[in-house]
């Protein structure tokens, strides 16, 4: 009984033959800068699978690919108002296509009966909006649990059987909407003050039924909320960080290019691979900017500590110090060890110690960073070495938390054994 309403699928991915009679953006890649460049092949390489996703998941008939263009064209420029609307529409599509369908399949099965979709819709909207209730939520979950099995042991098509499908798709309305106000507000992005526009928008949806022309520019409505509240915001977070903006303009003409497969500026294999270059080429570009002055700080910590007595440095630039050698075995690349361990940044913060929490770590040599995996295999078990790896045997540009990109790491490494 109890299915999520909320997790709207996300289509990532590639295209459709139909051609489309929606003026859609255009993209001129010549000059381009990488932020523009990525911005359009991250478009295509979005579109990947789209198709199948389109007609298998969300029921969507091609022919009407113009309309789903334009809704998706409409969707990524609404304002605030527009957005409320749409959302409701995507919600709305929802509660008719799949919600009403899974309860009526799920629970009148047999019956010769179908859910009142009125008082379903009524007690959503009711739900949503917090206005109108007949019932309590609490007292609707009950009510639903309760009918929900009478329902099942009603044999026959009487009266009583009506009435209790009348109340229990009341019940099952307002049951549906638990949490829904603050996945619109707080996943959907819709503003509590257009709320009317939301439920305005819920009920045209519900209507669409079997329309598939306004079916499918409500599709491109649900894609484009997508890719505007989802897909661009995540992507330029992750990439181009807090002050980076993607170029909205051509990821739109990559996206809309590549669901049609018409005017094209690269192919979509091409998308993927000039997508995952500038992806790395950009987040490093980004990473030395704000994080530069750890790589210089690090080298210069490393070139003093090398020249400390007893250090030793390799050929990879990993120094160590042995503080105690040990006189066992020495462990080989695939071999499991445990450890006790402690690790700190160059000035001395400590972000990692399995002697605080006071139980060693098995692991695969093979399986942590490589500045750890070239040190175990030099140390005997028993011995106890202090670490100097250098970021490029650590994490890199990646940033763990507390170890922010390039940064060098200490480590006092204590081998107890190689666990067989």
């Amino acid at each position: 009984m109890k299915k999520s309403i909320y997790s709207v699928a996300v289509a990532l991915v590639a295209g459709l033959f139909v051609s489309c009679g929606v003026s859609a953006p255009k993209a001129n890649l010549e000059g381009a800068s990488k932020v523009d460049s990525l911005s359009y092949a991250i478009g295509v390489a979005q579109t990947q699978g789209l198709k199948n996703y389109l007609v298998a998941r969300m029921g969507m008939d091609t022919i009407y690919m113009s309309q789903f263009v334009e809704g998706l064209l409409e969707a990524t420029n609404a304002d605030e108002k527009q957005n409320a609307y749409f959302a409701g529409t995507q919600i709305g599509q929802q509660v008719v296509n799949q919600i009403i369908p899974d309860v009526t399949m799920q629970i009148l099965a047999g019956k010769g009966a179908e859910l009142n979709k009125k008082n379903f819709t009524e007690a959503f909207i009711a739900g949503v909006t917090e206005k109108g209730l007949k019932m309590e939520p609490e007292q609707a979950q009950q009510t639903a649990m309760a009918l929900m099995q009478a329902i099942q042991e009603n044999n026959d098509s009487t009266a009583d059987l009506t009435a209790q499908i009348d109340t229990f798709s009341y019940a099952m309305g307002l049951t549906q909407t638990q949490g829904l106000k603050d996945f619109v507000v707080n996943r959907m992005g819709v503003d509590t003050l257009y709320m009317s526009d939301f439920v305005k928008g819920l009920k045209e949806g519900i209507k669409v039924g079997e329309n598939k022309k306004k079916g499918a520019f409500f599709t491109g409505i649900q894609i484009g909320q997508q890719v505007t509240t989802q897909i661009i915001p995540g992507v330029t977070r992750d990439v181009l960080g807090k002050n980076g903006e993607l170029n909205k303009n051509n990821f739109m003409a990559g996206f809309v290019a590549g669901v049609t497969e018409k005017g094209l500026l690269m192919h979509p294999m091409e998308a993927q691979e000039v997508t995952m270059r500038l992806i790395e080429e950009l987040k490093n570009e980004r990473f030395e900017q704000e994080y530069g002055t750890n790589k210089a700080e690090g080298i210069a910590f490393l070139d003093s500590i090398a020249k400390t007595e007893g250090v030793v440095k390799t050929e990879s630039g990993l120094c160590y110090k042995v503080i105690t050698e040990g006189k066992g075995a020495v462990p080989t690349s695939t071999d499991r060890v445990k450890v006790h361990y402690r690790g700190t940044l160059i000035d001395g913060t400590e972000f990692d110690s399995s002697y605080k929490r006071n139980e060693p770590t098995t692991f695969g040599a093979n399986q942590v960073i490589s500045g750890w995996t070239e040190a175990l295999t030099m140390m005997p078990v028993g011995s106890k070495w202090v670490l100097y790896i250098p970021q490029e045997l650590a994490y890199g540009n990646r940033d763990m938390g507390q170890i922010k990109p390039f940064s060098t790491l200490i480590f006092e490494v204590e081998l107890l054994e190689i666990v067989k």
